[in-house]
């Protein structure tokens, strides 16, 4: 994924609110990455695939997934897709 400057603008915006002790791949690869998710069908949700999202403050478990909350996972996925 190719990053604007605006786009770094938003996402460092999205980081200052997040309180993230997971130290998640989407932090540390210059935001080339976010992670083992998957989106749910077409309602805009994504199901965290890790391990580490049961204890995520973001993870939450819904009919036997974990269903990922994190504002900058979501921002990363929706711009990936276009």
């Amino acid at each position: 994924m190719r990053i604007t400057p605006e786009q770094k603008a938003q996402i460092q915006r999205i980081i200052s609110t997040l309180d993230c002790p997971q130290k998640c791949p989407c932090h540390t690869c210059d935001f080339q990455t976010r992670g083992q998710i998957e989106p749910i069908g077409d309602t805009g949700s994504l199901a965290c695939l890790e391990d580490r999202g049961r204890y995520c403050p973001y993870g939450l478990s819904f009919g036997g997934r974990i269903l990922c909350q994190c504002p900058l996972r979501k921002y990363l996925a929706d711009h990936e897709r276009g």
